[in-house]
């Protein structure tokens, strides 16, 4: 079998090309050296020979086609992870955010998505929900509809509640679980009240405009420079005046105009606020 490592250039772009004709998903907006691994891991896990015999099986099977950009999508991993981050986020939110008569916030590419589920949690126990408005996007519908009805393995759960319990030893997620045969179902009653659109984050127009908040953690990671710089951009343009911008740690906003418009306000995290 050849060495899926090797994938060329040629064929990356045939891939890039056959999902972009079949879909109007355009996996060019992703880092290369991520979309070659990630085509790479998934030509080997079905079983073909060659980068070239995945291509003309996408060609012929639509099915393989919403198989493969599942595969490709880059999931989160468990609620409250790093505890600290949602420690200080939970503080802003009750400090900055509650005296607001609306809290409007968005999550830019949902996946799973434990990020969207553990926000949730913040702010129905803060009793927040009630004035929240909330957007979760994504270009891919698979992401939509997992995050809609998110479901959370044993061993996931177990994570989740030990990084719950590492900000305060009382918390429990148990209230916003409903437990299955095999799995826990997040709180449906939660998810109901959040609105799932499908939108790429570098073509289309924010879902609103005058955001509090916006929770893009360590997603545009995998975006080209220039999908990443133009996605960032648009982001922080649709925050209001004193709206908070949330990024991963290993996230560099040096080669945008954000540092124009936003300024960091944690030590330790990438929380940044709009300048008035």
């Amino acid at each position: 079998m050849e060495d899926l490592t090797t994938i060329t250039d040629e064929e990356l772009r045939r891939v890039i090309t056959t999902v972009r004709t079949i879909t109007d998903i355009d996996l060019g907006q992703m880092q290369p050296v991520i979309l070659r691994h990630r085509v790479c891991r998934f030509a080997a896990s079905q079983g073909y020979e060659s980068a070239s015999k995945l291509v003309e099986k996408l060609m012929s099977d639509r099915p393989l086609v919403n198989i493969f950009l599942h595969r490709l999508s880059i999931p989160t991993t468990e609620m409250f992870r790093d505890s600290e981050f949602w420690a200080e986020l939970e503080s802003i939110i009750i400090d900055r955010l509650s005296p607001e008569r609306f809290i409007k916030i968005w999550v830019p590419d949902v996946c799973g998505d434990d990020e969207l589920n553990t926000l949730l949690v913040i702010l129905d126990r803060n009793r927040l929900m009630y004035k929240a408005t909330i957007y979760a996007t994504s270009q891919h519908q698979h992401a939509l509809d997992d995050s809609r009805d998110s479901n959370i393995d044993f061993k996931k759960f177990e994570i989740s509640e030990a990084n719950f319990k590492r900000i305060n030893e009382q918390n429990t997620l148990i209230p916003y679980l409903e437990r299955q045969e095999k799995y826990y179902k997040f709180s449906p009653q939660l998810l109901d009240k959040v609105i799932f659109l499908r939108q790429r984050i570098s073509q289309d127009p924010p879902p609103d405009n005058g955001f509090n908040l916006i929770l893009f953690r360590n997603r545009s990671l995998y975006y080209n420079s220039m999908v990443r710089r133009t996605a960032l951009e648009k982001i922080a343009q649709s925050l209001m005046p004193g709206g908070y911008l949330i990024l991963g740690t290993g996230e560099n906003i040096a080669d945008t105009d954000l540092p124009q418009i936003i300024t960091q306000v944690s030590k330790n995290e990438k929380i940044y606020k709009k300048k008035q």
